[in-house]
């Protein structure tokens, strides 16, 4: 898979909008600065916004997210009360991001509390901490420890929207027309 298919592949259900955030990471040799930024700028005339971090000599992280959604997110009480508990101190979601790439990065333990900007229900991502990722009920995007139909939904919709538009892509689809022609599919489905 080259660069910009892992790309759309993993952001696509973040620019559907069915997914506030999306968190992949990719070997240094695959990517490319140049085609990174111009994603970054093509998302951005969609409302999405995109960061990488170096990791290491061998891996940077990309992340991107529905700016919209991630602030709704982050606004909630109960989340603002969770991040608190583990020590964030931000103003709004840029400042957010940029501490959850700081842990990411030096921190010994992964910040898992990064599931919150994915769109992980604050219960599974409180309960995956607490039961150090076992005990979970289903496991797909994330490890669902109580409601698990949502979460079996929610996987399928999220793989049937990468596929569909990993395959508009590789068909010479520009972001745009993707996002069209996903809105338009999902329009019929509903109707």
């Amino acid at each position: 898979m080259s660069f910009n298919q892992m790309v759309i592949n993993f952001s696509a259900p973040t620019f559907c909008r069915i997914k506030p955030g999306n968190l992949f990471f990719v070997r240094n040799n695959l990517f490319l600065k140049k085609n990174f930024d111009e994603w970054k700028k093509t998302f951005s005339e969609h409302g999405i916004m995109s960061f990488s971090l170096e990791l290491s000599e061998s891996s940077t992280a990309i992340l991107v997210i529905d700016i919209f959604s991630v602030k709704k997110i982050l606004n909630d009480i109960h989340v603002r009360n969770y991040l608190g508990k583990k020590g964030y101190e931000y103003s709004d979601e840029f400042g957010f991001i940029n501490e959850l790439f700081m842990r990411i990065k030096y921190n010994e333990v992964f910040p898992h509390e990064v599931g919150i900007i994915l769109g992980y229900p604050l219960n599974d991502v409180i309960e995956f901490e607490k039961q150090h990722g076992t005990n979970f009920k289903y496991g797909g995007y994330w490890k669902s420890y109580s409601d698990v139909e949502n979460a079996k939904k929610c996987q399928c919709k999220y793989n049937d929207c990468s596929c569909l538009c990993k395959n508009l892509y590789d068909n010479g689809f520009s972001l745009s027309q993707i996002i069209n022609e996903y809105n338009k599919r999902t329009y019929k489905l509903k109707a």
